[in-house]
């Protein structure tokens, strides 16, 4: 009977690992000739600040390749609206259009782009209400897992936003280790005072991810503590000042689906009982080719953006940044100098006793003395 029993539970685990294993399908379209050629579109129309439209071409990824897409040079845009007004972009490179300055956008008025490509092609994006979004009440943080959870709040009191969405674009100083008073010249193999500063920088990254929240199914349109970017524990984003810049949009329903069906094709398949990838398709077509699949989607309103400070002294105690930047000692001898300076180490100061010519002086690797290697020592202009 026992033997029996064991039987029936082999079997029943035989089953369900076949079945887990028959129901793992990758995912493996097939791609026609012009969807490597598709046409890409990015951007919103937006009615509060100068913005721009950025337009490219997929491409087919080899094993490897992990080059950019081609950017759509030449192209004439133009946002238009239901009365007949139009209101021209400017090439400004690399495939991005830009309005220069804010337009004069009607509330009331429906927009939509109109893209003319240097080959001929026409475009254009469906008619879109304008919608505002209304303000950031607050972008703030806690302690999460270790790390450092950013979170941003807001609400409308006329309850019509209900579909948001976010970018960011993160700004943090830092400091190396050492403060570098000197530098190596490879031409003569010789080192000499230095006269600018690798010791302070900033460092700016964008999010990648998308971000949205739809206030749809409560009661009252708020938006609670909606996570943004993560920062691990340790990170060198915080180690001095942070900033993080945050721009608000608000969508109607088809863009949230449109935005959400991005979201689950691009980063939320880990597993066969995560959302698999789908055709995503957008409010752009091709007039001279309908059957192109263009990339893309165009909202029009009003965006919102905040800016925050996080100083590395509001954190818990215990938050450094641990590097590993053990000092050396390099005689003030050509060949050793060449080895050494040439070689990955940065010159700091002079070595032992004060002497003309030094005797040697105290070096360490690059990256613990030089932050231009990972940063800009140009402060930018918002910086405190």
């Amino acid at each position: 009977m026992v033997q029996k029993c064991f039987s029936i539970k082999m079997f029943l685990y035989c089953v369900f690992a076949l079945t887990i294993s028959n129901c793992k399908v990758p995912y493996g379209p097939t791609l026609k000739s012009s969807d490597t050629n598709s046409l890409v579109v990015e951007g919103v129309i937006d009615g509060a600040f100068p913005f721009v439209i950025k337009l490219s071409r997929s491409r087919m990824l080899t094993n490897g390749d992990t080059a950019a897409r081609k950017p759509e040079l030449g192209a004439k845009v133009i946002v238009e609206d239901d009365h007949q007004n139009s209101f021209p972009l400017y090439e400004t490179g690399m495939g991005t259009y830009s309005s220069l300055s804010t337009l004069s956008l009607n509330a009331a008025y429906q927009y939509r782009l109109h893209i003319f490509t240097a080959n001929k092609e026409e475009y254009l994006s469906a008619l879109v209400p304008f919608k505002s979004a209304p303000a950031i009440d607050s972008i703030g943080w806690n302690i999460k897992d270790g790390g450092v959870q950013v979170y941003v709040n807001t609400h409308d009191p006329n309850n019509s936003t209900r579909y948001y969405r976010w970018e960011y674009k993160e700004t943090w100083e830092f400091h190396t280790e050492y403060y570098s008073n000197y530098k190596y010249i490879s031409s003569d193999s010789t080192v000499i005072p230095r006269t600018d500063q690798i010791n302070i920088c900033w460092r700016s990254d964008s999010s990648t991810n998308i971000f949205l929240s739809s206030s749809a199914n409560l009661s009252s349109d708020v938006i609670y503590q909606m996570p943004l970017p993560y920062i691990q524990p340790h990170d060198q984003k915080l180690s001095v000042l942070y900033s993080i810049w945050v721009k608000q949009f608000a969508l109607d329903l088809n863009g949230y689906n449109y935005w959400l069906a991005m979201k689950n094709n691009t980063e939320n398949v880990r597993s066969i009982f995560d959302p698999q990838p789908n055709e995503t398709v957008g409010n752009i077509h091709c007039v001279t080719n309908p059957a192109e699949n263009v990339v893309g989607y165009i909202n029009a309103g009003n965006s919102y953006e905040k800016r925050v400070f996080i100083s590395n002294q509001s954190l818990p105690p215990g938050w450094n940044l641990y590097n590993s930047c053990p000092l050396i000692t390099v005689p003030n001898i050509k060949d050793s100098l060449a080895f050494y300076f040439g070689g990955g180490y940065t010159p700091i100061d002079i070595a032992g006793p004060p002497a003309f010519p030094p005797a040697a002086y105290s070096g360490s690797s690059a990256t613990c003395v030089d932050c231009t290697l990972q940063g800009t020592n140009i402060k930018p202009s918002f910086w405190p």
